[in-house]
């Protein structure tokens, strides 16, 4: 393992930050050219360069459906040979019950007909036999944008990875505006009805790809988690440097300066196990790279919530305020924080993946 980034690495890095500098808000089909033209959908980037721009795309907050296309839908896509051109998201949800990434993982790995105690019919996605989907997938993130979906949905010989025209679904936002946990990244409901689809992988394979579609998505969303703690660290580091009070910047007073500190710490560790783990996805599949992962998940989420809430505290009464943009990266940090289980979750996983011998 190499403790340095490479030339190329360094250059990608530095063109997203100069291409997000502007804290580009559109998400339009001008801008989804751009970030084609960039190469960041291509088939030669790993997950290290990708944790690399995910890591500026929350720096900048950005509303693209990147992450979700390479990070959610790009696995299956890959493992089908297919090239990404158009922007898509997974809808994990089969017929045996809607769950998390890791559930679904499960169900994949489960024998055809097996059930669990937890299981609730009548949900979820399933395949008939002229390989129509019917059904519905819950908290699919940027459906609304996507043009493609990758559906994990049960057919006669088990989960299934299915491609589907997004055109053809009926997509409803799970809370809008002031109800959204992060209006710049929604979760829908999709609901499916005899909806022609195509066999991406089949149900021998369709566990393995989703296992790697977990570990890809939460390693870029802890690289993304890393950018959202670094932009409000910064901003926070700013403001106490500049803003004054009795003569003096209000840095200069330990209650300011040690939280910052702290913080600083805290982003530093999860910037190093972001990469780290991004590393593992590729040099070590298997349960190194879940550790990895995992680790990561908990440090740079946590990471994230901490440096936005305390540049909230450095800012004062004007960081509660709405004209304060920190609060719309403190909601990306919320959605991080939850997607997928919440951080909870992932420390209890973690352990049993420590404790399992």
């Amino acid at each position: 393992m190499d403790f340095a980034l490479t030339g190329e690495q360094e250059a990608l890095r530095d063109t997203a930050a100069k291409y997000l500098a502007d804290d580009r808000a559109a998400d339009d089909g001008q801008a989804w050219a751009e970030v084609t033209d960039l190469g960041w959908l291509d088939a030669e980037l790993g997950t290290v360069e990708l944790a690399l721009l995910a890591e500026r795309m929350g720096w900048a907050r950005s509303p693209s459906p990147w992450w979700a296309t390479v990070g959610l839908a790009g696995p299956a896509l890959r493992a089908a040979g297919r090239p990404i051109a158009a922007a898509a998201t997974l809808a994990w949800a089969w017929a045996i019950g809607p769950g998390t990434l890791a559930e679904a993982v499960a169900a994949a790995r489960r024998p055809t007909g097996a059930r669990s105690s937890t299981d609730a019919p009548g949900v979820g996605c399933a395949v008939a036999a002229d390989g129509t989907l019917t059904g519905r997938a819950v908290r699919v993130p940027h459906a609304l944008d996507a043009v493609d979906l990758v559906v994990a949905a049960t057919g006669a010989s088990g989960v299934e990875l299915r491609l589907v025209d997004a055109s053809a679904v009926q997509a409803t936002p799970a809370g809008a505006g002031g109800q959204a946990l992060d209006e710049s990244r929604t979760v829908s409901t999709v609901e499916l009805t005899c909806v022609p689809s195509t066999l991406l992988v089949a149900a021998d394979a369709a566990a393995d790809v989703l296992a790697l579609t977990r570990r890809r998505a939460l390693a870029l969303l802890a690289a993304e988690a890393v950018g959202v703690a670094a932009r409000a660290l910064t901003w926070a580091s700013g403001y106490a440097a500049t803003r004054t009070q009795f003569g003096a910047p209000i840095g200069a007073n330990q209650a300011v300066a040690h939280p910052l500190a702290e913080c600083y710490g805290q982003v530093e560790t999860a910037r190093s196990l972001a990469y780290r783990a991004a590393w593992a996805v590729d040099a070590e599949p298997g349960r190194v790279a879940d550790q990895a992962v995992l680790t990561a998940s908990v440090a740079a989420r946590e990471a994230a919530m901490t440096a936005c809430e305390v540049a909230i505290q450095t800012y004062g009464g004007s960081g509660f305020t709405w004209e304060q943009p920190l609060h719309h990266w403190y909601r990306r940090a919320w959605w991080l924080a939850t997607f997928d289980g919440t951080v909870a979750d992932t420390r209890a996983e973690l352990a049993g993946l420590l404790l399992d011998d």
